[in-house]
This record gives C-alpha cells, sequence and structure tokens, in this order.
C-alpha cells in the first residue's frame, strides 16, 4: 500500500517546485502526505508540513492527483495568507483553485487546464441552478452576521467563483502581470511570525 501511494503521489515535489515558482518559497520546511483511513471524509484536507488525503484518491490512474496539487497550493494561500473570517472564503479556496489549475497547466499542458476549468464552470452553474440565482449562498462574500452557520454556505461557489474572478483578472493584465501580482500578494499579506 505504501509503494502503491508513493508512486501514486510522485509528482508531489515537481508540485511544490511549481507553486515556488509562481508564489515564493515554500516555508514551511518538510511536506508530507498522509493517506488516511477510507472514512476520511474529504478528498483532501491541509495543514502547514502535511496533507492529509482519502484513499479512494488511489484509483489506479492518477487521475485524482491532483487533488495534491490543491493542498499543496494552500500552503501559501490558505496557511500564509488567508481569510479573516468566513465571509471571505473564497480567498483562500480561489485563489487555491487558480494556483492548482496553473500548476497543472504548468505540468500536463494548456488544454488540461482548460479542460479542469470547464468542469468546475459546469460545477458551478450547477450548483446557481440548485440554490437559485437570488439565494444569498451563491455570492462570492457571503454577508454573515452571526447568524449563518458557514458550514450552510459550503458549496463549489467560492472555489470556482473565485477562480473565475482571478482568470478573468489574468485575462485582462496578462499571465505575466498576474503571475506577477500573485506573488507580491504571497508577499505582501503573508503571516509573520509576532514575537513578543
Amino acid at each position: 500500500f505504501i509503494s502503491i501511494a508513493a508512486e501514486y503521489f510522485l509528482e508531489t515535489e515537481n508540485m511544490i517546485n511549481a507553486d515556488e515558482f509562481l508564489l515564493g518559497p515554500y516555508d514551511w520546511g518538510i511536506y508530507d502526505v498522509l493517506v488516511l483511513l477510507r472514512s476520511f471524509p474529504y478528498g483532501g484536507m491541509e495543514s502547514p508540513c502535511l496533507t492529509f488525503v482519502t484513499p479512494t484518491l488511489l484509483a489506479g490512474d492518477k487521475s485524482l492527483a491532483d487533488v495534491v496539487a490543491h493542498e499543496i497550493s494552500h500552503s501559501w494561500t490558505g496557511n500564509l495568507v488567508t481569510n479573516r473570517n468566513p465571509e471571505h472564503f473564497w480567498l483562500n479556496e480561489g485563489h487555491t483553485v487558480f494556483i492548482e489549475r496553473k500548476i497543472i497547466g504548468r505540468m500536463y499542458g494548456q488544454k488540461q487546464l482548460e479542460f479542469q476549468a470547464i468542469g468546475g464552470w459546469t460545477g458551478q452553474v450547477e450548483t446557481v441552478n440548485v440554490l437559485g440565482n437570488s439565494n444569498p449562498y451563491t455570492c462570492l462574500v457571503i454577508k454573515n452576521d452571526g447568524q449563518i452557520d458557514p458550514d450552510d454556505a459550503f458549496s463549489r461557489i467560492p472555489y470556482e467563483k473565485g477562480f473565475s474572478l482571478l482568470w478573468y483578472l489574468q485575462t485582462i493584465f496578462g499571465d505575466e502581470k498576474f503571475e506577477g501580482f500573485l506573488k507580491a500578494y504571497i508577499q505582501h499579506f503573508s503571516y509573520k511570525a509576532i514575537t513578543v
């Protein structure tokens, strides 16, 4: 089992290198992937230095390995720079999906990036159709006066609408300028250790 997981996630270092090219150095030292029991309820969950993944990702053809690209990207957009509160959850997930897809594009080509973006767009449209156009949970920023359980507002929207906004901005400013912005965003807003 260990050798299967190691083979499946063999591209992890290349994903980290692509992230570093886009966002700057990996500040957390070591990076490990821990495959948990089948009862783990998420595809993956990041924390500094370690990503937890479900064994259901080990599909045999590496088709789900990009979940690790998403979780690695959280090392920058989620762990170094994070949202102030659940209203701005999209800052973590929208940026992370955007970076994940940039990594996929660098590693497997632009067509693969675009294919994933189409799937994300389709999922976003389906979510809006299910919730309804006027549902506040379809907004990028969900105003929470303390009466909303953040779990109730959880959907594909912050992931895909956030990605769509960033993709749109990149089309306006161009890849090179927008990638420069991303690196500056991380450097400017990254967590700084407070010394007492």
